[in-house]
């Protein structure tokens, strides 16, 4: 299977790819981008310390098709290894790709030509199918809710709207977005884009062209305390002001309350209502004297109780 060339010095793109012991999904994410029809990119894999045994020696099969980047020791990030591979990139775009997703043949293709023709735009990104392990259609992510022109910077201060492997960006605003230094936790794609779009204007393509997985085997599944609403990156974009210039204070705090209490129901409902106390409890730093969160309490003990 002929994936890519890497011999061109001057790529119009830059497929960056991070793995982590994940060679079942490696065949078909080669097969992903040997469908591309949009054929002049290379191949950036940067491997997270992989120490299942499979992961590399999949990965080595594929010799000089693919730049291969090995960490000796794992980041406890996803944004590290993608930084470390938009910094080796030899393109002026860079598209990102999550091992276990998946672009539809036509991605790259509409993507690049989106970013030639639109020189002002920082990034394009694209709906996505959300599929489980089976690869099976579960909804289309944020469908009819994207926000739109000068709008973004603002939505995204509630939720991460764009897909980090749907979208193609301009490789040197990524890097001066933020400093590899500065990324110390997971789930920081959302500061990548919130940063770039305060300055910067983030384009859509109203069309699914990718595929976002979510199984039980997902990163983004296993850490509870960021779902359904990535609290945890909201509380960082609260310390580091990046609110400021955007809305005031109180509705940041209220952006943050609205996020506990939407996990607190989330989780109750779906019969954790350990994780339901969890966010209640937390939620009512920002919002004290919010009854909705002596409600969903008092819900979740008495859950507790009856277990």
């Amino acid at each position: 299977m002929s994936i890519a060339s890497h011999h061109d010095p001057s790529p119009a793109v830059s497929v960056i790819i991070g793995t982590y012991n994940c060679a079942p999904f490696l065949p078909g994410l080669w097969a992903c981008l040997a469908a591309q029809t949009w054929r002049d990119f290379e191949v950036v894999v940067v491997d997270d310390a992989s120490d299942d045994g499979e992961t590399l020696a999949e990965l080595e099969r594929f010799g000089d098709q693919i730049r291969l980047i090995r960490r000796k020791t794992n980041s406890r990030t996803c944004e590290l290894p993608r930084y470390q591979g938009v910094e080796a990139a030899r393109a002026p775009l860079c598209a990102f790709l999550d091992a276990d997703d998946r672009w539809d043949p036509d991605f790259l293709r509409r993507c690049v030509a989106h970013m030639q023709a639109h020189p002002e735009a920082a990034l394009v990104h694209t709906y996505v199918r959300v599929i489980d392990g089976e690869d099976r259609v579960q909804r289309i992510r944020h469908e009819g809710v994207m926000p739109a022109g000068d709008e973004w910077a603002r939505a995204l201060l509630e939720h991460c709207y764009v897909t980090i492997s749907a979208c193609v960006v301009r490789r040197t605003i990524w890097l001066d977005a933020m400093p590899a230094d500065a990324i110390t936790d997971f789930g920081m794609d959302q500061d990548f884009f919130l940063r770039i779009a305060r300055q910067h204007p983030l384009d859509f393509i109203p069309e699914v062209l990718a595929s976002y997985r979510r199984s039980e085997a997902s990163v983004s599944v296993k850490k509870w305390r960021r779902a359904p609403r990535n609290v945890n990156t909201l509380e960082r974009i609260y310390r580091q002001g990046l609110w400021r210039g955007l809305v005031a204070r109180m509705e940041m705090r209220r952006i943050l309350a609205d996020a506990y209490l939407e996990n607190a129901q989330h989780w109750r409902h779906a019969g954790y209502p350990n994780r339901a106390l969890y966010f209640a409890r937390r939620g009512l730093w920002y919002r004290p004297f919010g009854g909705a969160f002596y409600l969903e309490g008092m819900k979740a003990l008495g859950k507790m109780l009856k277990c």
